[in-house]
């Protein structure tokens, strides 16, 4: 069993995107060729995408928290929740890798670090991470200067096949954390896993 947060991004999270991408093929076409004028269609995909791997990674971090809290004598808890939760960047930053360590170290984890170490597959998911979100922060801000600058690195640009890749990519890596996580409760709290990953 994954975790909740997990286990939400793979079901309903997926699900908006898929809604999302159901209405792009109602108005274009699913056939073979190029689309034409579906710029800011396409666009949106990737405000969808940050916002939904948000959502995962909020949800994990409360799940976490939760595992962290329950270690803690009864007189302890409720401040340590307050501590774990006030002022938490997921609440009001964007979900990029500084924003994941800087809150996953609450709860005792050095995330980014743990993350990188599975290999180097998850460190190219970490860069995806954080160009996904520099172009979803340049389209919500209509800056289209920084928008051309990202696509001239030839990596994103506003089309359904590179949501789809982002999309893929911040999928697996949403698997890698959510196993290190548990990983490193477990280790760090001296418990069993929280919770396993499903492929186990």
């Amino acid at each position: 069993m994954t975790s909740t947060a997990l286990a939400q991004w793979r079901s309903s999270g997926l699900a908006r995107l898929a809604e999302l991408e159901a209405v792009h093929a109602n108005l274009t076409g699913t056939g073979p060729g190029r689309r034409w004028g579906t710029t800011q269609l396409n666009r949106s995909l990737f405000l969808a995408l940050v916002a939904q791997f948000q959502s995962y990674c909020r949800d994990l971090h409360d799940q976490a928290a939760q595992v962290f809290i329950v270690q803690a004598s009864p007189m302890q808890a409720d401040a340590l929740e307050v501590l774990i939760v006030q002022g938490r960047r997921l609440d009001t930053h964007n979900p990029r890798r500084s924003t994941l360590g800087h809150d996953f170290v609450r709860v005792g984890l050095t995330l980014i670090e743990d993350v990188k170490a599975t290999g180097a597959d998850t460190a190219r998911q970490l860069d995806a991470l954080d160009r996904v979100v520099d172009y979803r922060n340049a389209i919500g801000h209509g800056d289209e200067t920084k928008i051309a600058a990202l696509e001239a690195g030839g990596e994103i640009k506003a089309t359904k096949r590179s949501d789809e890749q982002h999309r893929r990519s911040l999928d697996a890596l949403a698997g890698t954390i959510d196993d290190v996580v548990a990983d490193k409760l477990a280790s760090s709290l001296g418990i069993r896993r929280p919770w396993w990953r499903r492929d186990r």
